[in-house]
């Protein structure tokens, strides 16, 4: 079987879309499936060895992660399945309005948001192209129903439940697991109360809420400290704000590290935060990771984030862009070490029992299947 998956990013490009196209296409692979990935070309020069099973393309255009890639048809051309991780605007339309012959399945990551001109792109998209484009769509593929019910999938979810599949992502839980204490890495006193955030610090990502995070920080104790791995053109901006406030000396921009560092992290960090801001943020690889450590997590209650945080057992749900509940669930876990451990152990049991990518794929294979058997 050939199924080739389409996505607008691939590592080492930030985003949680690209981070599950490979990590399917890889997995696939191994199952002796002839998966193949198709991306854009990264504007500025890829460093990563290349991998003999993604190809990435010169677009025609690009503006953000928009991108219309040259050939489509021909590019996915002999596949057994065509696999598109959306949304991928520029390349989704031109392909799902050509009259394919094979099946398509459709991951649907997220609804775009964002403000102005470009947020108004996004909401005519949303209304009148998006229907059409899902019309063509044999099975969609979501991270969750919660999510499904709560975006702009479901008027198409609810006309056709048939054609939606819940397949949650899942977490590579031998690597990240729990374990030693490192703090003197991120240059973090032993004894500090320490918070982690993990995420893009670019405008696509400016739903990740990192401004609420920093406000709601200068109120912990002075004692405290905030590690923010991530990269972006609006690092300088937060890095800025921080100082400004005063906590320039606790708030500690690392950047984009290697994923063992990604993992001593979550391993040293008391709490993880994920202050999102609206549903853009559907799902969180991070959070998952974190809790695979064994750390709480403090997030906001945004459908898809309630399918991977647990309010009072894995960690606290706050609502979103609500200061003064941040600013309280933060304190309450930063204070009490008992309750730390409690929500660390009950983290990991829970990702362990619902989130491994070796389910992930199993449920993949049944749906690529499936779909190959509609077609005879």
């Amino acid at each position: 079987m050939r199924v080739v998956h389409l996505s607008c990013v691939a590592p080492p490009q930030i985003g949680g879309i690209g981070s599950v196209a490979l990590r399917e296409v890889t997995l696939l692979r191994a199952r002796g499936v002839q998966a193949e990935l198709i991306v854009p070309s990264i504007k500025f020069g890829d460093t990563t060895p290349p991998r003999s099973f993604m190809t990435r393309v010169e677009p025609y255009w690009r503006v953000g992660n928009a991108a219309a890639l040259p050939h489509i048809g021909r590019l996915v051309e002999g596949a057994d399945v065509i696999h598109i991780h959306y949304p991928f605007y520029g390349t989704a339309e031109p392909l799902l309005w050509r009259e394919l012959s094979v099946p398509v399945v459709m991951t649907f990551h997220m609804d775009a948001f964002a403000s102005g001109l470009k947020g108004l792109a996004f909401a005519f998209h949303r209304r009148l192209i998006q229907p059409s484009l899902f019309s063509q769509v044999t099975q969609m593929l979501v991270s969750s129903f919660d999510y499904a019910r709560h975006s702009s999938l479901q008027p198409w979810f609810t006309a056709h439940p048939e054609r939606v599949t819940e397949i949650p992502f899942g977490v590579d839980l031998d690597f990240f697991s729990p374990g030693p204490v490192v703090r003197h890495r991120f240059q973090v006193p032993m004894d500090a109360p320490t918070l982690l955030f993990v995420g893009g610090l670019d405008q696509a990502h400016a739903f990740k809420g990192i401004q609420e995070l920093l406000s709601a920080f200068r109120e912990l104790n002075a004692s405290s400290h905030l590690l923010i791995i991530g990269d972006g053109d609006l690092k300088s901006s937060y890095e800025r704000q921080a100082q400004a406030w005063g906590i320039g000396g606790r708030v500690h921009f690392l950047g984009r590290v290697d994923d063992e560092a990604v993992r001593d992290a979550y391993r040293s960090s008391d709490v993880f935060v994920l202050p999102s801001t609206n549903v853009a943020e559907a799902f969180s690889l991070v959070a998952l990771e974190a809790e695979a450590c064994g750390t709480p997590v403090v997030a906001s209650d945004l459908p898809g984030v309630r399918t991977v945080v647990r309010h009072g057992k894995t960690g606290l749900l706050v609502p979103p862009k609500n200061h003064a509940a941040l600013v309280t669930a933060l304190e309450q876990l930063v204070s009490n070490h008992d309750l730390r451990q409690t929500f660390g152990q009950e983290a990991r049991r829970f990702v362990e029992q619902n989130f491994s990518w070796d389910k992930h794929v199993d449920q993949l294979m049944e749906v690529y299947q499936r779909v190959c058997a509609l077609r005879f």
